[in-house]
């Protein structure tokens, strides 16, 4: 079977085990009825801040990468970083690919646009995520400690998640100490990948040159761009804590319900963990709200499970507000064929 209809089918295969978690968990919760009527009683003030919510994310997104764009001495206008940013984001969210699915777009589009060196932009997006991992990961940390001392989970349950944040975390931290102290752990893990393969050595190796070449970016940047690097960390975590609370609005202006700072925490950090599975279907379809149910049941407060589903489709409808845009300019600039990245230099370097 040719590779592109492999694609195809695996897409097609994604969205329909999507669908039907989606429908199962729809219809096991009492239908589209009972799930519409929780929606409405987040009312126009509760809506409206929900959407102010995904809009900041998504925000914070922008203004962030562009601090760290501008130390580099390149100055993209917000209307170029908004299709950046969004085209990336809708590339992740909606194909079935990892976490870092739509970086790719954002730095062709960026690099184009400014005719920048890719490895450049590419060390900005490294560092971007540097920060939201950083910002993230404490948040992912203070609520496992919090589901540990709630006693929600068994001693299995427990030995798992302490386990996940040490391979996660602690696998985050060590590739992050690489790229920060400039030891080229990576490019050195690809040169010995480009050794040992026996097919593809050539493509292995220039990838191997460009790690190496952003590794040194990077670096760079910790060392002589802190300001704008502690800025964007600042922003970033403000983004994780728009995702944060984002269940505290809904229920409570939905339903009165006041879910404090424990409970809050210990839902992030299991959303994070259970965030390792959505690619497996577009957005996370199905396997998203399956998902927050059963965390929700954990947290002990007596939410009902539509209330939970209403909940989690709440915030997708929030996203695809954003997601659409995001789909035009992908269909705009044609991202099933991008160019590939190259390492030449195609314009000034700051």
């Amino acid at each position: 079977m040719a590779r592109g209809v492999k694609r195809r089918v695996t897409i097609v295969l994604s969205i329909a085990l999507g669908v039907f978690l989606f429908a199962a968990v729809v219809n096991n919760v009492g239908g589209v009825g009972a799930i519409t009527a929780e929606i409405g009683r987040l009312g126009p003030w509760g809506g409206a801040l929900a959407f102010a919510n995904v809009g900041l994310m998504v925000f914070g997104w922008m203004w962030s990468w562009k601090l760290l764009l501008n130390a580099y001495g390149l100055h993209p206008s917000w209307g170029l970083l908004g299709r950046a940013v969004l085209g990336g984001y809708a590339l992740s969210y909606l194909t079935p690919s990892m976490y870092f699915g739509g970086e790719p777009f954002r730095i062709y589009l960026v690099s184009r646009e400014l005719q920048a060196q890719s490895a450049q932009v590419t060390a900005t997006v490294v560092i971007w995520k540097i920060l939201e991992g950083g910002t993230l990961f404490s948040l992912v940390i203070v609520g496992s400690f919090n589901a540990v001392l709630s006693g929600a989970m068994d001693l299995g349950e427990e030995i798992s998640l302490g386990v996940g944040n040490v391979l996660v975390i602690g696998g985050w931290g060590l590739l992050a100490w690489s790229f920060i102290t400039k030891r080229h752990w990576s490019s050195r893990l690809c040169g010995v990948l480009a050794r040992r393969v026996p097919w593809g050595r050539e493509r292995v190796a220039r990838i191997c040159a460009w790690l190496d070449e952003a590794e040194t970016v990077v670096a760079h940047a910790f060392a002589h761009h802190t300001k704008a690097v502690l800025a964007a960390l600042a922003i970033t975590l403000v983004v994780n804590l728009t995702v944060f609370v984002r269940p505290f609005i809904f229920f409570w202006f939905s339903g009165g319900l006041l879910l404090g700072f424990r409970n809050l925490s210990f839902i992030f950090a299991m959303y994070f963990f259970l965030s390792s599975f959505l690619w497996v279907t577009p957005g996370g379809l199905g396997i998203s709200e399956g998902g927050l149910v059963g965390i929700f049941e954990l947290i002990g407060r007596g939410i009902p499970a539509r209330a939970v589903t209403a909940y989690a489709i709440s915030v997708r409808l929030m996203e695809l507000a954003f997601i659409v845009v995001g789909v035009g300019i992908l269909i705009h600039f044609g991202a099933v064929k991008l160019p590939k990245l190259r390492r030449g230099k195609t314009g000034s370097e700051s």
